[in-house]
């Protein structure tokens, strides 16, 4: 399987969730055919954690006000770090 494959087709599904998960199995698929290992579960997360607090948390949310603003940001840390989780899992299975 070639990059160019991995271009993701609309048509192909109606539902947004089934779309994701068929983009998420042609990823699997091609991470597969790679020789390269994934870091361990908690080192990936730490990454994406890392990466969450220092790209995004800083940029203030239009329309929130900055006295909730942490608390958005914590709930939105949390779901990524769920949706990270289990995109991991689902790879690590392969």
């Amino acid at each position: 399987m070639q990059v160019d494959d991995l271009k993701f087709n609309s048509a192909a599904t109606s539902s947004q969730m089934a779309a994701g998960g068929a983009l998420l199995e042609r990823i699997r698929e091609f991470l597969s055919q790679l020789t390269i290992s994934l870091p361990e579960r908690n080192e990936f997360l730490r990454i994406v954690a890392e990466a969450y607090d220092l790209y995004v948390a800083p940029v203030d949310i239009p329309g929130i006000p900055n006295i909730i603003e942490p608390w958005v940001d914590s709930a939105l840390k949390a779901i990524l770090l769920q949706q990270a989780a289990a995109i991991y899992d689902m790879l690590a299975k392969s």
